[in-house]
């Protein structure tokens, strides 16, 4: 009997004690859309793309985006419709060849400006002596309001979005033809290297974070029009051009995820990423 009454007060305190420490089993049910995407895409629509994937994200923390860096906006276009991408981001019109490759969904539009080194004197220039430094008409500072010295002319690689801009913009209804001495380079970065070595240089790139927080160089003004966010997001600043996302037209080759990113990038709240741009 005493052994009886001893384990029963055990079994008792036992009960009492589990009770007073168990604590409720949380299940978190996984998030169907979780895994990891690869995107490729145009340095012009990057500020936008990190925006929009950063807030998707806070939303599903299973959801990775990796890859977002300049590709170009021609590889983006070939990498999407191929499925090597499984989203790209472009920085331009899809052209002719391009149509019916891929589906596109905008995202809003970016700047090309004309950068100098942060160290010149050069604050603006007109349409007309742009044309004329990039053609060889022009080819000392001093005739344009800065230190005597040679201009030294930068452009992007043929067919980069962002010298189809350009052409689109300052040799409209013209063939575009350039001096002898122009240096081509292939990306933003390569770009603001050059002016930061080459104090006397001019060059043109996309108006992104990495364009608007280099201390080597300064985004002029055209016209009067300063190359700022604010004056992009008006209309004020008209060297512009629309961005996209594009992706495989086959809606077996887009993955559930893509998708719901997709149409939450359309959604209110995908919106109201971009109108705070």
């Amino acid at each position: 009997m005493a052994i009886q009454k001893i384990a029963a007060l055990a079994l008792g305190a036992l009960l009492i004690s589990s009770a007073c420490g168990a604590t409720p089993s949380t299940t978190r049910t996984p998030d169907p859309i979780a895994g990891h995407y690869i995107l490729r895409g145009g340095g012009g629509a990057l500020d936008a793309v990190t925006a929009l994937t950063s807030a998707f994200t806070a939303e599903h923390p299973g959801v990775a985006f990796e890859g977002l860096e300049d590709v170009g906006s021609d590889a983006a276009v070939k990498l999407a419709a191929s499925g090597e991408a499984d989203l790209g981001f472009i920085s331009r019109d899809l052209r002719p060849a391009e149509v019916g490759m891929v589906n596109a969904v905008p995202i809003g539009r970016s700047g090309t400006a004309l950068a100098v080194s942060a160290t010149s004197a050069v604050r603006g220039l007109t349409k007309d002596q742009v044309v004329a430094i990039y053609t060889g008409a022009i080819t000392d500072w001093s005739d344009v309001g800065g230190v005597s010295g040679k201009i030294r002319p930068l452009a992007r690689e043929p067919g980069s979005a962002v010298r189809s801009q350009f052409e689109s913009y300052f040799f409209k209804g013209m063939k575009p033809t350039y001096a002898s001495g122009l240096v081509v380079v292939y990306d933003a970065n390569a770009t603001i290297d050059a002016i930061r070595s080459f104090k006397d240089a001019i060059g043109m790139l996309s108006m992104s974070a990495q364009a608007y927080d280099s201390k080597e160089i300064r985004l002029i003004a055209i016209d009067g029009v300063a190359a700022t966010r604010g004056n992009v997001a008006n209309g004020t600043y008209k060297l512009l051009r629309p961005l996209y996302f594009v992706y495989n037209p086959d809606p077996t080759k887009v993955r559930p995820g893509i998708k719901a990113f997709l149409e939450w990038v359309q959604s209110p709240a995908g919106q109201q990423v971009l109108a705070g741009l």
